[in-house]
């Protein structure tokens, strides 16, 4: 019985180390191309003319952070539920103020802040399911990371008119109405006698 449970352990943690590995080399294959330097400029652009110790993030945004919070959503590696934020009271929200214009002044987050639980999905359920390609995968982070990251976003507006025509990843929109517009309009073109050509591009 022994013998066996030392087995499934060490399948179980080959196929832990399978994925980690696939999910490793596809997600940090892409150099961020100098973002970072861009959002500390431009956030302490916003902290001009202030004295040294006023703070970027203040109560306002930590409250409408946790409003646009969705509820039941599935907890991190840390455990903790947005809706222990949600309604922790006036003392956690000015705690956690604290705490994010520290990461903003000294640049750093703890390697535990940044942790998530990778959870791979079948792309295509008719495919091959032993194909590590036949997965993409979505991450699990922690409640304080993903209120720190929409207090961020609050922060920046783009003004570029390509948003205009992206469909995934904007507000109000959803990548349900790109794949519409693309079924509607290969209707159109094949009900017509005609024939329909697709390129897919990808963007680094």
């Amino acid at each position: 019985m022994l013998i066996m449970l030392v087995v499934l352990l060490v399948i179980e943690t080959d196929i832990a180390n399978t994925w980690c590995n696939h999910f490793q080399h596809l997600y940090n294959s892409v150099n961020d191309g100098g973002i970072r330097d861009k959002f500390y400029s431009r956030i302490m652009y916003e902290n001009v003319g202030s004295s040294q110790y006023s703070p970027i993030v203040v109560i306002r945004d930590v409250l409408d952070a946790l409003y646009k919070q969705k509820l039941g959503k599935a907890v991190g590696c840390d455990g903790i539920a947005m809706e222990a934020l949600m309604y922790g009271g006036p003392r956690l929200n000015v705690h956690i103020c604290f705490l994010f214009n520290l990461f903003i002044k000294y640049g750093y987050v703890p390697l535990s802040f940044m942790q998530s639980v990778v959870i791979p999905l079948v792309k295509c359920k008719s495919g091959d399911l032993s194909d590590l390609n036949n997965y993409r995968a979505i991450a699990i982070s922690t409640s304080l990371s993903k209120l720190f990251e929409t207090v961020i976003a609050s922060h920046f507006v783009s003004n570029d008119s390509c948003d205009a025509y992206q469909f995934g990843f904007k507000k109000g929109h959803s990548t349900t109405l790109c794949t519409n517009v693309m079924k509607r309009t290969v209707e159109y073109y094949t009900q017509r006698g005609s024939h329909v050509f697709f390129l897919f591009c990808r963007f680094y």
